[in-house]
């Protein structure tokens, strides 16, 4: 059987978080409003891609980016599943847990037991761009999970967590530890950590100018007199 890949140390967290209200930020914004800001300070790739859903539509996924490295192996390694409980134990509350496939179709890196484990600490949820199993338990947890679908196997000879908490790639879009993963039923957006507290504040002001278009529009206000007035569209 091959051996497990070492378990690179992980790397330092950002020093500070950046000043948000979680709690707020998923009562009130949406992926789309998110995206608007980057735009508009020249972010303008950093949506993943089309097919990474949630398993429930109305469930939010925000928290902080906690990344992982994976290695592909073809058999079962003598000390499985090292690097993934190495992993468990150090995800904090509000974090994220991110892990990159290259859009794999032919594993299942997340599952009942990551999603009890995870939750029981206070992590805000999991995202891969690969496929994930045991969703009728994860649904009935309520834990937040993006993916890209579904698929029964174990990850156990099929692939190995070798480095946590440090930067990754999924669609051409950089994470690194602490930026701010947003995901809803549009898709998932990464607010790279140093512009968070402008991108939510900026993505605050615009779904209240959006509230108010709204609105001047159900009040009798032409598209041209209500976009004039507020600004937002």
């Amino acid at each position: 059987m091959a051996s497990p890949a070492p378990v690179t140390p992980p790397a330092a967290a950002p020093a500070t978080r950046p000043a948000i209200n979680l709690t707020r930020v998923r009562a009130e914004l949406n992926a789309a409003v998110i995206c608007d800001v980057l735009d508009g300070i020249g972010l303008r790739n950093q949506a993943l891609a089309h097919g990474i859903v949630p398993l429930q539509q109305e469930k939010v996924l925000a928290g902080f980016a906690f990344p992982v490295a994976i290695q592909r192996v073809y058999d079962v390694p003598e000390a499985p599943f090292g690097g993934l409980v190495a992993a468990l134990d150090a995800i904090g509350p509000d974090e994220v847990f991110v892990t990159p496939t290259a859009r794999a179709t032919d594993i299942a890196v997340w599952g009942e037991l990551l999603s009890t484990v995870s939750a029981k600490g206070g992590a805000a949820g999991a995202l891969t761009d690969g496929l994930v199993r045991d969703t009728h338990q994860i649904r009935e947890l309520g834990f937040p999970v993006h993916s890209c679908g579904t698929i029964p196997y174990d990850s156990k000879g099929r692939h190995e967590i070798v480095a946590h908490r440090v930067a990754c790639v999924i669609d051409g879009v950089r994470i690194d530890p602490g930026d701010l993963i947003f995901g809803d039923c549009d898709g998932v957006v990464v607010v790279p950590h140093a512009v968070v507290e402008q991108v939510v504040e900026g993505a605050f002001a615009k779904r209240t100018g959006e509230r108010q278009f709204l609105d001047a529009i159900l009040e009798g206000s032409t598209a041209t007199a209500a976009y004039a007035r507020f600004g937002v569209l």
